[in-house]
């Protein structure tokens, strides 16, 4: 026999006790989904909160590992605390997401079934390992709108082979998308301002890297382990790039570096010779770039896996070129 029991407490629903499958509770009046007012629901697959829901509070919905499907009816942005659906490994899909203003740290940690979410212009925030281990998910576009993405918040979503960064994000989270293996396709916004630690680490699926002409700084092992990585174009502005930035790249070939660089990390582009005995060639555009660069990547221990290009046209042949439009 199903039966459905509720405590609520004015605004706020405290406790649901049920057996039913799906859950229809778009008729009530609550604000806010109280703390572990779920939990541990197991035979509930599908629920239907009403239009009032503005807050879920933290692990409303933990060890409901049966539920598939959330539909939340909202009629004004709401907001999802911490481990919201942590650990619901069968959720597939959450209606209405784009209502979304807030995603807390670990709100859909390990929701392996998850295969999209869409955001929308409320968005403000995606917390700490918000999507970590959401191995199912394939594209993200994150909208202008947000001005946070925390700590390893898509890490190790393994399917991701897509990313969108719209403009007005500054930093990414350290770590934010490491060990997505399957991540071809990045784009990334010219508010972007660094690029921090181990954000790309392990992505070993990216192919080419362009940077927008706003970072200044690419953070330690930012792109550490990107086996597969062949090309990286940096443009004026990048003036730092950390420790292991693009070590243990691979078939890491051509890297384009602006003048602006003045500061090589400790292993940078790798230590020692490599195993291929091929050497990355870095292309600079003026003579006084490759004395610095020697300098510089003597400094780091990369000297021996590079090889300095000039891309462009010397001083000498820049004064034959004056010379020839004097006469």
């Amino acid at each position: 026999m199903k039966m459905t029991k509720m405590k609520e407490k004015k605004w706020q629903l405290l406790r649901v006790r049920t057996r039913d499958e799906v859950l229809d509770l778009s008729d009530k009046d609550f604000l806010t989904v109280g703390k572990g007012a779920f939990r541990a629901q197991r035979s509930l697959e599908e629920l239907i909160l009403p239009p009032s829901v503005s807050v879920v509070k933290r692990c409303a919905f933990v060890g409901c590992r049966h539920l598939k499907q959330v539909e939340f009816r909202a009629e004004r942005p709401f907001g999802l605390s911490t481990s919201v659906f942590s650990g619901c490994d069968r959720l597939h899909e959450i209606v209405n997401s784009e209502m979304l203003s807030q995603v807390g740290d670990r709100a859909f940690l390990r929701c392996r079934t998850l295969e999209q979410i869409r955001f929308g212009n409320d968005l403000k925030r995606i917390g700490a390992e918000a999507f970590r281990s959401c191995r199912a998910l394939k594209e993200v576009e994150i909208p202008s709108c947000v001005s946070q993405i925390g700590k390893d918040a898509f890490a190790d979503c393994t399917e991701l082979c897509r990313l969108s960064v719209g403009e007005g994000i500054e930093v990414l989270g350290e770590g934010a998308f490491r060990g997505c293996i399957s991540l071809a396709s990045i784009e990334l916004p010219v508010t972007l301002r660094e690029i921090s630690a181990r954000a790309f680490l392990g992505c070993s699926a990216l192919r080419e890297v362009s940077l927008p002409c706003g970072v200044e700084k690419i953070r330690r092992r930012a792109f550490y382990g990107c086996s597969r990585l062949e090309r990286v174009r940096l443009e004026l502005g990048v003036a730092r790039i950390g420790a292991g930035a693009f070590a243990h790249a691979r078939e890491l070939r051509e890297v384009y570096l602006p003048h602006t660089v003045k500061r090589l990390g400790f292993g940078a582009f790798g230590l020692g010779k490599r195993a291929d005995g091929e050497k990355i060639r870095l292309f600079v555009d003026n003579e006084y770039m490759i004395r610095r660069m020697k300098w510089q990547l003597l400094l780091c221990g990369s000297r021996s896996c590079v090889e300095l290009v000039m891309n462009g046209e010397t001083l000498a042949d820049r004064k034959r070129a004056r010379h020839r439009e004097s006469l």
